[in-house]
C-alpha cells in the first residue's frame, strides 16, 4: 500500500502526532486519506473517524478505505458527514433523536415569523440570517432585526418540537463544550477538505482533539472558495497548526495537470498574500496547451468553444465550459441546442425549461396555426385574471379573435383588461401575416421584445431571451425550429459537453477545459474579494488535464487574472 506512495503522501500516512496534509490540486488526497485510514486500522485495534462534507464524499472515503483495510475493519471505522455525526451524538445523549424539521417546515415557520415580527425580507435572505448566526454559535447584536428573526424562529421550532440541519452541528458542539454530550472515542480522526470548515465544523475537530484524537486534517488553503458560508480556509489551517502543534505538509506534486497549465496557475495563485508557501510539480511534465482568446460577443465565444470541444468529446475525451456564474452559460446552451450538440447543464436547470420558453414555444404555434389552442395562457401572461378568463369562457370567447371593446366589457372585464386582449389579439394578427409572408425574423424579434415588456423577473427574461436564440440560429418554419429545440439533448452522458460554474466544477476534472467570459467585472465578481475570486480562478484552470482554453468578448476589459497568468 505505502509502495504506490510518493515521499510526502508517505510522510502524512506514517505521522503519529496531529497533521496538516496541505494538499495542492491533484496531489491525490483522498488516496492519502484511504491509506492512512486503512494503515491506522491494521496497525492497532483502535477505532478510526473520517469525516467530510457530503454524503457521497462519505460513501466514496468509507468504500476506499474498507477496501484497503479490508471488511474485518468495518466496525471500527466511523465514516460520515459533521452533520450526520453530530446527530447520532444527539440521539445518544438522549431517549430518542431530535426531528429535524423539513424544508417546508422551515419555510412555513419562517413565513409566519417575518409576518408577526414585521420584517418585509425574501425568504432566502432570512434563511442565509439564521444560517450566519448559528455558524458563529448562536451570537447576535444586541437589539438587531437579525436578533429579533432568529430569537423567534428557534422558539418556533422548539415550539413544534423540531431542529433544523444547522442546529445538529450547534448543539452537539454546546454539549460538548457542557459536558452533556462525550465526544466520540476515536483513536485518529481524519478531516477532509478542512479548508471548508466553519467555526462550528472547527470546534467540533478541536474538541475531539482536546479529548485525545490524534488529528490529521487535509484540504488546500488555495482552494477555499466559500466565504460566503463563513469558511475558515488559510485562517483555520493557520489556526490548528498553532493551537495542536500541528505537522505542516506540503503534498505539492500535482498528479493531473500538465505543467503548462500548472504553471498558468500557479503563476495566478502567488499574487495572494495570505496562503500557505506550496511548491507545484506536475508530475505529468510537460505536454499540455493554453491558449487565450478574445472575442466579440459571447456568441462567437459560444461557437468557438463548442466547435474546439464537440470533436474532442466525439473521440473519447472528457470537455467542459465552465463560467464564474450559471447565467452566463445561457448562450452556451442556445449554442449547443441550436447546433444540436449533445451537453449537460450541470449547475443549475436549463433556462429553456422555465414556463416562459414553454409559452413563447406555444405563441409561436398559434402564429404559424399549426396549433389553435393556448390562448388562455397568453392573456394570463398579459394580466387577466381567472375569474375574467371564466367569463371569456362562458360567452365563448377565447378563439385568437379580435373583438370590440365595448363586446369585452359588456362580458365582464375591466376596460384595462379588455385593452390588453385586444392589444394581444392585433398583434397575433400582425404575426400571423408575417409569418405567411415567411418574415420569420420580423415575427421572432416581435415575439421577443413584447413578451420581455411583460415580464420583470430576472429568470424569466433569460429564457425568452435564449430561446429566442436558439430559434432565431436555425432555418425553416417555426415548426421544424420547435422540433428541433424540443429534441431533449440536455442529459448526462459520458460523450455529453459539461456546461457548469467555477464553484460546481471543483473536485472534477476534464481532459479539455474552456473558461468564458474572462473579464474584468465578471471575474473577479465586485460582491466578493479579490483574494477570494483569484482562488476560485485557480480551481477552475486546475480542472484542466491537457488542453486549457480561456476566453473574453469585448464587453469589459481583460481579467487581471488572465495578465497575471501573462496571457493577455
Amino acid at each position: 500500500m505505502l509502495d504506490e506512495l510518493n515521499p510526502a503522501q508517505r510522510e502524512v500516512v506514517e505521522l503519529r502526532r496531529h497533521c496538516v496534509a496541505v494538499a495542492c490540486p491533484g496531489a491525490g488526497k483522498t488516496k492519502t486519506i484511504a491509506s492512512k485510514a486503512a494503515t491506522l486500522l491494521a496497525e492497532s485495534n483502535a477505532t478510526v473517524g473520517a469525516v467530510t462534507f457530503s454524503k457521497d464524499a462519505a460513501l466514496e472515503l468509507r468504500e476506499r478505505i474498507l477496501a484497503l483495510a479490508g471488511p474485518g475493519s468495518k466496525k471500527r471505522l466511523l465514516a460520515g458527514t459533521f452533520h450526520s455525526l453530530a446527530y447520532k451524538q444527539l440521539g445518544s445523549a438522549s431517549d430518542r433523536a431530535p426531528d429535524i424539521a423539513t424544508d417546508g417546515d422551515r419555510i412555513g415557520l419562517l413565513l409566519q415569523v417575518l409576518a408577526d415580527a414585521g420584517l418585509d425580507w425574501k425568504i432566502e435572505d432570512a434563511i442565509s440570517v439564521i444560517e450566519a448566526i448559528k455558524t458563529n454559535f448562536g451570537q447576535t447584536q444586541s437589539g438587531t432585526p437579525e436578533e429579533l428573526l432568529y430569537h423567534a424562529y428557534q422558539e418556533a421550532l422548539e415550539r413544534n418540537g423540531k431542529i433544523d440541519f444547522q442546529d445538529m452541528l450547534r448543539l452537539a458542539v454546546e454539549g460538548m463544550q457542557r459536558g452533556n454530550i462525550a465526544p466520540y472515542p476515536l483513536r485518529y480522526l481524519l478531516v477532509d477538505e478542512f479548508q471548508d470548515t466553519d467555526p462550528l465544523q472547527y470546534q467540533w475537530i478541536a474538541l475531539h482533539a482536546q479529548a485525545g484524537s490524534v488529528v490529521t486534517v487535509v484540504g488546500d488553503d488555495d482552494q477555499s472558495i466559500y466565504g460566503f458560508r463563513s469558511v475558515l480556509g488559510f485562517r483555520g489551517m493557520e489556526s490548528f497548526i498553532r493551537q495542536f502543534d500541528a505537522q505542516p505538509v506540503v503534498l505539492g506534486s500535482n498528479y493531473r495537470c500538465h505543467a503548462e497549465i500548472l504553471g498558468v496557475a500557479d503563476k495566478i495563485i502567488r499574487n495572494n498574500r495570505d496562503r500557505i508557501p506550496k511548491e507545484l510539480v506536475a508530475h505529468k511534465g510537460p505536454g499540455g496547451q493554453v491558449l487565450f482568446q478574445r472575442f466579440p460577443d459571447e456568441y462567437a465565444e459560444a461557437v468557438a468553444a463548442m466547435k474546439h470541444l464537440a470533436p474532442a468529446l466525439h473521440a473519447g475525451q472528457s470537455a467542459a465550459i465552465l463560467a464564474r456564474t450559471n447565467r452566463i452559460l445561457d448562450p452556451v446552451e442556445a449554442v449547443c441546442r441550436s447546433h444540436g450538440v449533445k451537453y449537460y447543464r450541470a449547475s443549475g436547470k436549463s433556462i429553456l425549461s422555465r414556463p416562459e420558453a414553454a409559452l413563447m414555444c406555444n405563441l409561436l404555434e398559434l402564429i404559424q396555426k399549426t396549433k389553435i389552442t393556448g390562448v388562455d395562457a397568453l392573456l394570463s401572461f398579459v394580466g387577466i385574471g381567472t375569474h375574467e378568463l371564466r367569463l371569456l369562457h362562458s360567452k365563448g370567447r377565447t378563439s385568437a379573435e379580435q373583438r370590440q371593446k365595448k363586446e369585452l366589457v359588456d362580458v365582464g372585464l375591466s376596460e384595462a383588461s379588455a385593452d390588453r386582449y385586444r392589444e394581444l389579439m392585433k398583434r397575433l394578427a400582425e404575426w400571423r401575416s408575417l409569418c405567411d409572408r415567411q418574415f420569420f425574423s420580423l415575427v421572432l424579434e416581435g415575439v421577443r421584445e413584447w413578451m420581455i415588456q411583460y415580464t420583470s423577473a430576472d429568470q424569466a427574461k433569460r429564457a425568452i431571451t435564449t430561446t429566442f436564440d436558439v430559434l432565431s440560429r436555425l432555418n425553416g418554419p417555426f415548426s421544424e425550429r420547435l422540433d428541433f429545440l424540443r429534441r431533449n439533448n440536455n442529459e448526462p452522458a459520458p460523450d455529453a459537453l459539461i456546461l457548469t460554474t467555477m464553484h460546481s466544477s471543483k473536485g472534477l476534472e476534464w481532459d479539455r477545459v474552456w473558461i468564458i467570459r474572462a473579464e474584468e467585472t465578471v471575474v473577479p465578481d465586485e460582491k466578493s474579494t479579490e483574494a477570494e475570486e483569484r482562488r476560485l480562478f485557480y480551481v477552475a484552470v486546475t480542472r484542466a488535464r491537457q488542453d486549457l482554453r480561456v476566453s473574453m468578448t469585448k464587453k469589459n476589459p481583460t481579467s487581471g487574472f488572465i495578465l497575471e497568468a501573462e496571457l493577455g
